[in-house]
């Protein structure tokens, strides 16, 4: 959008553009070691601490579903599939087992995605001390960009995998997709998902395939990406050794990205779906991209990592907030820039409306508010807020430089690679967007706005659910109402900015009583009101602290004429005031700061839980005390949340997987009001004004809570803030230790749930979990208990993915509860009606094998290096100490001792511990079974 953007505002941007183009490329990050060899292929490595002793590796392919001819869609997401089915030096599946037995997590770590322009492969969370499998990663690597096997009988053991991925995935917003695309592109290449047509998938020959590997997977094409804690020197001259010999083929095809075509009269599309779950506007203002030689500069990054960053949030924070008035005819409405749906060669403003009831009045009412932001501009208040907002978005990347995840850093560097985005390293970006955002006026914004709704290159698709009361619309209906908002004459907003504290009342600060080391290098107080601190002090993060507070109780303290209210709680503290602000105001007090926090009401506490930076660790503080003292109703933005939420819940019995989702639920809690999904019904139920008179019960003694701090807390800091915002709150007696943890559980007995769903495409659903109590809470038996469906779920993609090719994506899993005593295995996949009944009956039977007759040392292997591997980065999480500590402080250690709890297993010892696991008394099956709608 480069042409646009600076078209008419370049004088207003002055100074700002003519420092940009004094730097006419921005050098990639001096942290990065790149290169290009000699055929063609580029490299990009750096030197990553975070995680510790760990490196992902990636190799990007410029090549994608869009470079298939007319008979070959669907073979880029084909050939992704099949470079886990056998290389040169890995056939079979003999790659995947040799990770797997270091411990790599097929799926988690080892994993890859087709998408229109690109196909990308990784292998993370790599051992960077097995100096070893380092190697043997990269010859992985090497396989993947010349030598993939291709072998036929692999390639049709794969086609009934991929149309199961198909089925699973074809949803009424799939359908959508797949109708639209033909209508808004006259390319072809842009007219179908990667995942292809399936009668291409079933039938082509295997020579095609292995064409289209041999024509576009070359080294010109490719990009090498390693993250990770080793020398990046050494992996420089490993890269350069290992792919510096594949050829580069003689008289290579150019590789073209197609160009989309402009048009000069609005396009319409309408789709309808009984499926789909809500009316829906999709607009788009086509425009030029920026030049691909413009990305990677000074200008290009203001373009795409500041203009239109803030162009989006300054009308959004206007949709945002005309949302909160109930009587608004959009559930939803949001603005966006940058691609064109699909395609990398065409750029668009677009703007999403989702109505409440329907999508005429929605789209007027959103599209008004757009409309009058693009041609009567912004003020100087919101400029400055949105400034804030993004300045705090590249001071936190900045703050957490030493600390950034691996795959964070490689992200952008496959975007540099693949996109040629600017990636000056993140120093850099802090310098310019601080040397930026000061200088761009609020006049060229406004500018820049009024361009925005072009008059030509319009694309307007409406879909919605297909039922009675939803009228077809006509596209001139709705060309009408987006020419009149678009002509309409707009008072220039005004915005209403509260200069009060948040706080209405000061707090009189409290003390601390007492001070003492705790477990797990804790530090705990006692407060003066009764209220228990825990605190770990960590440097896993530069800028993140994490906090939570709970009180014994949870859904087991109400009674079920409760439950509608217990589990919409969460939602009535969201939209409720706290302090000065309501919920519209609050988002502007808070613009440029990293905070969360939300309130929930669990099995068996009541809690708050949040986050935020080490900067506004004290702001948090003050939500936090604001929650406890100064929470009120605010009925008009709750009854708008209210209708929002209506519109959205109420299609969704037509969507099978909400259904199935429902049926689950049902079933394994024997219809207990308390655990249930949201529902229209749900809503209608809830007593808004009760909720918040439970919240207001719940938080009126402090000292029944404990107070838990983890991450970048200085002590000595903490503890002035800590006497201001939680020692002052009330508390009259310290009833903060948790005694009773007993939760409500799943039903017992056979129970069982098989239903017909009628359905666009059918697929056939399966749910299994078995239970017990007949095990006590010890660490090793919690590690075992999980091992069970890390086995399982290892066996699963053995046989019903790969063997019977009859499901895509089988989950298994298992879990210990330390406070009730039941441990739970459970399974899950989708499949057709033909195979049902044999997948049903194969996944019984493996888990009965399983239980009886044991693991085999293979899979125990697996799944015991992989769980080693992610305990250790666990420990390095502040997100892991939390919770850990929480359930720690309800009177269940599920941490000391884990690590050698997991060394201590042996093949024996867990073939043993499954033997006696499983009764039979306890199982619950859903079963849906889908049939073609008519």
């Amino acid at each position: 959008m480069i042409k646009k953007i600076f078209g008419t505002a370049l004088l207003l941007l002055g100074s700002l553009v003519s420092y940009a183009q004094q730097q006419p490329e921005l050098p990639l990050s001096p942290e990065v070691k790149h290169g290009k060899l000699p055929n063609g292929l580029h490299y990009f490595i750096q030197h990553n601490a975070e995680p510790k002793e760990r490196a992902n590796f990636y190799i990007a392919q410029k090549v994608g579903s869009t470079l298939e001819n007319q008979d070959q869609l669907g073979l880029a997401h084909f050939l992704e599939h099949m470079a886990f089915n056998g290389t040169s030096h890995y056939p079979g599946k003999s790659m995947l087992n040799y990770l797997q037995s270091k411990g790599i997590r097929f799926g988690a770590d080892i994993n890859a995605y087709t998408a229109f322009d690109e196909t990308v492969y990784n292998i993370n969370n790599v051992p960077t001390s097995d100096k070893a499998l380092m190697d043997s990663v990269l010859l992985v690597l090497h396989d993947w960009s010349c030598e993939i096997a291709l072998e036929e009988d692999e390639i049709n053991a794969e086609r009934g995998v991929i149309e199961e991925e198909w089925r699973s995935r074809n949803s009424a917003n799939s359908r959508m997709l797949e109708y639209v695309l033909p209508k808004i592109y006259k390319e072809y290449q842009y007219q179908q998902t990667p995942i292809g047509k399936m009668e291409v998938v079933r039938n082509f020959k295997p020579e095609v395939l292995r064409a289209y590997y041999k024509k576009w997977y070359r080294p010109d094409q490719q990009g090498i990406v390693i993250v990770g804690d080793f020398d990046a020197a050494e992996m420089e001259s490993k890269v350069k050794e290992m792919f510096s010999s594949i050829p580069m083929p003689d008289n290579a095809a150019e590789r073209v990205y197609p160009t989309v075509s402009d048009n000069k009269e609005p396009i319409f599309v309408y789709f309808d779906d009984p499926e789909l779950q809500y009316p829906r506007v999709d607009m788009a203002f086509k425009t030029e991209k920026t030049l691909w030689e413009l990305r990677n500069t000074a200008i290009g990054f203001l373009q795409d990592n500041i203009l239109e960053s803030m162009l989006a949030g300054l009308i959004n924070s206007r949709l945002d907030e005309y949302k909160q008035d109930p009587a608004c005819k959009y559930a939803f409405a949001q603005v966006g820039l940058g691609d064109f749906w699909v395609s990398k060669t065409k750029s668009s403003f677009d703007v999403t409306v989702l109505g409440k009831n329907e999508v005429k009045e929605a789209f007027s009412e959103a599209m008004g508010i757009v409309a009058r932001a693009c041609k009567t501009g912004f003020t100087e208040t919101e400029l400055q807020r949105e400034r804030d907002k993004i300045l705090a978005r590249f001071e936190a990347r900045y703050n957490e430089r030493e600390k950034t995840n691996n795959g964070v850093i490689a992200s952008r560097l496959i975007r540099h690679f693949v996109d040629n985005e600017a990636n000056p390293g993140v120093e850099a970006e802090y310098e310019l967007a601080k040397q930026m955002l000061p200088n761009i006026p609020l006049a060229a914004i406004n500018q820049v706005a009024t361009s925005l709704l072009t008059p030509e290159n319009q694309v307007l698709i409406v879909s919605q659910p297909k039922k009675e009361e939803l009228a077809v619309v006509s596209g001139d209906e709705m060309i009408g109402i987006l020419e009149n908002a678009i002509n309409a004459q707009y008072e220039a907003y005004v915005d209403e900015v509260i200069t009060d504290p948040l706080l209405k009342n000061e707090p009189k600060a409290g003390k601390i009583k007492s001070q003492k080391a705790g477990k797990f290098e804790t530090t705990e107080f006692i407060l003066s009101n009764g209220a228990k601190v825990v605190v770990k002090s960590t440097d896993y993060k530069a800028d993140q602290i994490v906090l939570s507070a709970f009180k014994e109780g949870g859904k087991r303290a109400y009674p079920a004429s409760q439950a509608a209210n217990v589990l919409l709680i969460d939602d009535a503290y969201e939209n409720s005031k706290l302090g000065n602000f309501d919920k519209i105001t609050l988002q502007k007090y808070l613009a440029g700061k990293n905070i969360s926090l939300g309130y929930s009401v669990g099995n068996t506490v009541n809690s708050f839980s949040g986050y935020s930076t080490v900067k506004d660790f004290p702001v948090l503080l003050e939500l936090l005390y604001a929650s406890f003292t100064e929470l009120t109703s605010d009925q008009t933005t709750y009854n708008s949340f209210k209708e929002q939420a209506r519109s959205i819940l109420s299609n969704q019995d037509k969507n099978p997987n909400m259904v199935f989702s429902k049926h689950v639920m049902n079933t394994s809690y024997g219809n207990n009001p308390m655990f249930q999904l949201p529902t229209v019904s749900l809503l209608d139920e809830a007593n808004y004004e009760e909720m918040v008179k439970m919240i207001n019960s719940s938080t009126s003694n402090a000292a029944e809570y404990t107070f838990v701090l983890v991450g970048n807390v200085d002590i000595e800091t903490l503890k002035p803030l800590m006497e201001k915002y939680i020692a002052s709150l009330p508390g009259t007696k310290n009833n903060a230790k948790v005694k009773n943890l007993s939760s409500i559980k799943m039903v017992e007995g056979q129970v069982k749930d098989e239903f017909t769903q009628k359905m666009s495409s059918p697929v056939c659903n399966v749910y299994d979990v078995y239970t017990g109590s007949n095990l006590s809470y010890t660490v090793e038996n919690d590690i075992m208990t999980e091992f069970v469906g890390s086995v399982l779920r290892n066996i699963f993609t053995d046989t019903l993915r790969e063997e019977m090719g009859g499901t895509y994506s089988p989950y298994a899993g298992s879990r210990f509860n330390p406070y009730t005593g039941v441990w739970t295995i459970e399974y899950q996949f989708s499949t057709n009606n033909d195979m049902l009944a044999k997948m049903q009956e194969r996944a019984y039977q493996e888990l009965e094998k399983l239980l009886k007759e044991g693991a085999s040392e293979k899979d125990f292997n697996k799944v015991k290096e992989a769980f080693k591997k992610q305990y250790e980065l666990k420990l390095r999480n502040n997100s892991y100490w939390e919770n850990a500590i929480v359930t720690y402080l309800k009177g269940v250690d599920t941490i000391s001792g884990y690590g050698e709890a997991i060394d201590s297993i042996t093949l024996t010892k867990l073939n043993s511990f499954m033997k006696n696991l499983y009764d039979g008394k306890n199982r619950i099956q859903v079963i849906m079974v889908g049939e073609k709608s008519e």
